[in-house]
């Protein structure tokens, strides 16, 4: 009997221990921007990092210059009536803009802010990314494909499924989020059916396949295209290397191996909701949706800082982070929460 409350004490000071070092505190940002009235559904950060892109709620989508704190450009789909921008993007090269309500996709130029095609799609865009110069969009559909769109041509190039055999279902599995590679030659897909894929966008071939533990909600290319990082909600978030796609790294604080017998406790899973990368490639930053933001080194994964972003409201729990980046200089990082805050921190390495 003594030995059995040895060993139950025993773990149970191991988990708490755990969950100590887990544990982040909020802290304060250099800066602070309110870049939403009430809240946004969306926003993205420039290739430059000198734009943030934000959907604000029942407003039109406005383009914010970081550092001067000044909105650049205003979007809406139709001038004068109130709406949601539920996705927004940039071109890997910065030269186009994108806004998303519901089924209605629009492009604008960076240079004067001016519509470049209004794209009306027979189902809702879930996700979205762009080509260089705008000239090709990957969107995840509420049909259960995500589609690579030729804006010139007006037409499908290639369509992507994934069906349910992960899940052992018989039918095919909503796609949740798209990525493009900055070489415009591969895409990656992530759905309900626990699986990140590659694709090859000449062809329309699938290049690879990783397997989650729960539904993929996030995936990306690094600038350099030379890894990828994908994530399941509720689950781990993952580093593979290209073109072999080996696993180089789990994103996880706990000390704990997440891959071994303890690795299905709810306390070792996140979610990971916006990601970015420094320009040289060393780090990679995540959000999530419990106020958390975190820095790690891209090589091996190691977990470097984590800390929470403040509320906007007390009296309101829970902060979402929606996009994040580094900035210009690389010295510090800029959030962008649902919440309508846009920030800066500090951010120190050797």
């Amino acid at each position: 009997m003594e030995y059995g409350k040895s060993i139950s004490r025993f773990f149970r000071l191991s988990l708490a221990s755990t969950l100590l070092i887990a544990c982040s505190s909020e802290k304060p940002p250099l800066q602070s921007w309110q870049h939403s009235q009430y809240g946004n559904y969306a926003a993205a950060f420039s290739p430059d990092k000198r734009f943030a892109l934000v959907g604000d709620i029942d407003l039109p989508a406005k383009l914010w210059d970081i550092e001067a704190g000044k909105i650049r450009y205003s979007w809406q789909n139709q001038p004068g009536e109130a709406a949601t921008a539920t996705d927004v993007a940039f071109s890997p090269d910065g030269t186009v803009a994108a806004t998303c309500e519901s089924n209605t996709v629009v492009l604008w130029r960076m240079t004067d802010g001016k519509p470049i095609s209004r794209l009306q799609f027979p189902v809702t865009v879930k996700d979205m990314a762009l080509s260089a110069n705008g000239s090709h969009i990957l969107m995840a559909l509420q049909d259960r494909t995500a589609v690579y769109f030729d804006v010139g041509a007006n037409q499908v190039r290639q369509i992507f499924e994934h069906d349910g055999a992960p899940v052992n279902s018989p039918i095919n599995q909503l796609i949740n989020t798209v990525a493009l590679s900055a070489n415009g030659k591969l895409a990656l897909t992530g759905g309900d059916d626990q699986t990140a894929r590659l694709w090859d966008l000449q062809s329309g071939e699938q290049i690879r396949q990783w397997k989650h533990g729960n539904t993929v909600t996030l995936v990306s290319f690094s600038p350099q295209d030379d890894y990828v990082v994908t994530s399941a909600g509720n689950d781990q978030t993952r580093v593979w290397a290209l073109p072999n796609g080996e696993e180089i790294a789990v994103l996880n604080t706990s000390p704990v191996p997440v891959d071994g017998p303890w690795g299905d406790f709810p306390v070792f899973k996140t979610t990971t909701t916006a990601i970015g990368f420094s320009s040289d490639n060393r780090f990679i930053v995540t959000g999530h949706p419990n106020q958390e933001i975190c820095i790690w080194r891209a090589r091996d994964g190691e977990n470097i800082s984590c800390w929470l972003a403040p509320r906007r409201d007390s009296l309101k729990p829970g902060v979402l982070l929606q996009a994040l980046t580094f900035s210009p200089d690389g010295q510090s990082i800029y959030s962008e929460t649902g919440n309508g805050l846009a920030q800066k921190w500090s951010f120190q390495h050797d």
